[in-house]
């Protein structure tokens, strides 16, 4: 400050000292050089009153520095103050209200211009062209610069095709450019950066190419830009070697820099944008803003805004989003909660983009009355208000509320895209309400088969939620049809994709099926997916096929603990217990942290095995020595297991000590085990429990009609089927299913519709007078078999 005071005085004293010597013109042009405006009417007032008059080289030089400070009004007093101004007096003028974004005023002064008989030059019509910030008006300085032929110059197009670009008329833009046939470094890359603001990668990566092709000169803003189209980071990374090649990097460009960090996020390489971070001398806002974005989780992310907060930079809205996406567990809602406190204070209460990432942040916590507050408050919301509100009910299981936002969306102006049709198509894939009946079901997979079908572009994206939905509501066949239909007209599929179809050639125990789903995994290099690698164990150990599934196994990545948890439930659901433990104990010697599913598979391996002491053994040490906290599922097999060896009581007890309420899951193991051991008291207690959770559970009243005849209870059972009858119960019939060559074949009990039932029922015949001469049935356990007569 005392330098700067000591550089005016100094100022001062030469410019009194040119007054003295009635060096009137050089006292002004210093005066105006200070940007002081009373200095300089003085110095301009002995100026005019000494009889001199503004020349063309001095006016231009005081309206430049008044203009480029916004004082427009005296900038234009000296302009017409000047008996013959040129063009380049007038263009001080109108690159200035360009430069503040003025589009009126810089088409009066360049008419004005044209009127005094001067002609304009391409810095004229380059600064006219930039001031446009409506399309009509960007038209207008085409043509102008048509008639005036100055669309042979570099600065000129490049202007164009900005504001073409930037109003978001591309083809116009494109057009312009093809146009100008001179190879300009500068008319390119303002292609470049016109097709990346307006979603056109492909283009403006081939622009890109084609300009290394041709030679020209790149410059941070051409590596900038293609930085955006890049979404493979082989490729980002040779622009990296090419921008540290010419020595842009180290905090010599933070835009380049920041756009590197984007770049290595967006491709998922969070490491290396990390890296680019730390490597920066004096980051800015904008490079904080990609730092969080590439947190390693939540809580990173909210420590390094706090570090932001703790420096003199503002927020803005970018940052916000940032932040707020990284919030998505509900551990996390009161840091959320501060960060949105923070945003009103700023005053981006009624900013868009910031209250739809307030509505993700609200959903992906389960907090949607939050949610729906701040889309219900928002003055005009936009298409990704309603994508994220109606995800967010999707996610939480409110199927009815995602369907009325979806309704709606489509009443409103806005139309649904791709985004809402996934996850309307997810609301349906989620959709498991124990109230809903067979015709709700099948009501809600034609919905989604007929929002499926509106699509117009089907993309991987659609696929897989309506596979999800086909997959969820049990139409394992329907899914495999989907895959077949999709692969057969070249659809993209991605790893999800493959996951999803896997399950379902799982559910149907068609092997064939996913071994080529396999094999199209292996050969499109998505075999080490974790997702793909825990789909085909599961698959394989469902079929039966549990070496070939331990064999692909031992070729996983040693982390994946989804492929752990498919291999122990595999050997759990095949009795191989021993080789459950072994699995087991050898994720403790790696440091594998197993968790809920890990320790189900182990339970039900205990359950089929008998293993009541293991069993409790294992129970008691999921919170004590991995947090793990037991659900129903993992009390559900001890209280089954119990009920297998006979502790009627000790599951009763189980029951009674329960941390949670038990569901009709539980009553219903509990009455199984009463109809196999006999215990009419403890079964009518469970029945009663399991008709009171769920009233039209036919499993409830048939297993205590076979309980009460078993103890010689005919009446209760006479009473019993009254009530059936009388609530109008129907027993829903169990089916089975076989694959012969590719077709699936369903049947219920004593189907008849199959059209060769003759054939199968005449085996089946055989078989049992087989079974009958066998010495190993036991005599008390044979059942009476009636033949089917044709």
């Amino acid at each position: 400050m005392k330098g700067l005071a000591s550089l005016h005085s100094d100022t001062l004293q030469s410019i009194k000292t040119l007054v003295l010597k009635r060096l009137y013109p050089q006292a002004l042009r210093t005066s105006a050089s200070l940007f002081h405006p009373f200095l300089t009417d003085q110095s301009y007032a002995l100026f005019i009153k000494s009889g001199f008059t503004l020349d063309a080289f001095l006016s231009s030089f005081i309206v430049n520095r008044f203009a480029i400070s916004g004082d427009f009004a005296r900038a234009r007093t000296f302009l017409l103050d000047t008996p013959s101004p040129d063009t380049v007096s007038w263009n001080s003028l109108i690159s200035a209200y360009a430069r503040f974004r003025r589009p009126g005023p810089v088409f009066d002064l360049f008419n004005e211009l044209r009127r005094s008989g001067l002609s304009p030059d391409e810095f004229s019509l380059s600064s006219l062209v930039k001031a446009c910030d409506v399309l009509e008006q960007n038209e207008v300085a085409h043509a102008v610069c048509f008639k005036m032929g100055l669309l042979s110059n570099g600065f000129v197009v490049s202007g164009l095709v900005d504001g073409y670009a930037k109003l978001g008329d591309v083809y116009s833009a494109e057009k312009c450019f093809k146009e100008f046939h001179m190879a300009d470094s500068v008319v390119w890359t303002a292609m470049l950066c016109g097709f990346v603001w307006n979603g056109e990668l492909d283009k403006g990566r081939e622009v890109f190419v084609q300009m290394r092709g041709l030679g020209l000169e790149s410059n941070e803003f051409t590596l900038t830009s293609v930085l955006g189209v890049l979404f493979d980071v082989r490729e980002g990374e040779q622009v990296f070697g090419l921008s540290l090649k010419m020595g842009l990097l180290c905090g010599c460009s933070i835009p380049l820099n920041n756009a590197l960090m984007n770049m290595y996020s967006r491709c998922g390489s969070k490491s290396d944008a990390i890296k680019m971070f730390d490597e920066m001398t004096d980051p800015d806002l904008v490079s904080w803003t990609h730092r969080i974005g590439a947190a390693h989780d939540a809580v990173e992310a909210f420590e390094l805004f706090k570090l932001v907060l703790s420096t003199s930079m503002e927020v803005n809205e970018y940052l916000l989003i940032n932040v707020l996406s990284a919030m998505g567990a509900p551990k996390l809602l009161k840091s959320g909660k501060q960060i949105q406190g923070l945003s009103q204070k700023a005053g981006y209460s009624q900013v868009v983009c910031v209250n739809n990432a307030l509505i993700f942040m609200y959903g992906k916590c389960g907090e949607m009355v939050a949610a729906r507050r701040i889309f219900d408050e928002m003055l005009c919301g936009d298409s990704i208000s309603w994508n994220s509100l109606i995800a967010g009910y999707a996610e939480n299981g409110l199927v009815k509320q995602a369907v009325e936002v979806f309704s709606q969306m489509r009443d409103s102006s806005l139309q649904p895209n791709k985004y809402t049709l996934a996850s309307i198509l997810e609301a349906a894939a989620n959709s498991n309400s124990i109230e809903q009946t067979a015709y709700g079901k099948c009501s809600m997979i034609c919905e989604s088969k007929r929002v499926y079908s509106e699509i117009s572009q089907i993309n991987v994206l659609h696929l897989n939620a309506m596979a999800a939905t086909l997959v969820h509501a049990g139409c394992h066949a329907h899914a495999l049809k989907l895959f077949q239909t999709g692969w057969s007209l070249d659809q993209e599929v991605d790893c999800i994709t493959l996951s999803i179809f896997l399950k379902a050639c799982g559910a149907l125990t068609d092997l064939d099926f996913g071994r080529s789903i396999h094999s199209l995994a292996l050969k499109s290099g998505m075999s080490q997916d974790n997702f793909v690698e825990s789909a085909v164990i599961d698959v394989y150990c469902k079929c039966g096929t549990v070496d070939e599934a331990a064999k692909n196994f031992s070729n996983v990545s040693k982390n994946n603990l989804a492929a752990w948890n498919a291999m122990v439930m595999g050997y759990a659901q095949h009795g191989c217990y021993d080789e459950v433990f072994e699995l087991f104990n050898k994720m403790s010697e790696l440091g594998i942290q197993p968790d809920e599913i890990t320790y189900l598979g182990v339970l039900n391996s205990c359950c089929h095995a008998g293993l009541v002491n293991e069993a409790r053994s294992y129970l008691s040490s999921m919170l004590e020595l991995h947090g793990v906290a037991p659900c129903l599922e993992h009390y559900a097999c001890i209280i089954d297991l119990f009920c297998r060896v006979g502790l009627l009581e000790d599951a009763k007890r189980t029951i009674d000590q329960l941390p949670i309420m038990p569901d009709a899951h539980i009553w219903q193991i509990l009455l199984s085990g009463c109809n196999i051991h006999g215990n009419v008291d403890l079964g009518e207690v469970a029945a009663k429990k399991l008709i009171e959770l769920q009233p039209e559970n036919d499993s409830a009243y048939v297993l205590l009609s076979n309980l009460y005849a078993s103890a010689g209870r005919w009446d209760a059972v006479g009473n019993l089927r009254r009530i059936i009858k009388e609530k109008l119960i129907c027993k829903e019939p169990g089916s089975s299913w076989i694959q012969v060559r590719g077709s699936v074949h369903y049947f219920f009990a004593s189907d008849t519709s199959h059209p060769e039932s003759k054939e199968i029922y005449m085996k089946l015949q055989t078989l049992y007078k087989e079974m009958f001469a066998s010495p190993h049935l036991e005599q008390e356990r044979r059942v009476n078999y009636e033949a089917i007569q044709f």
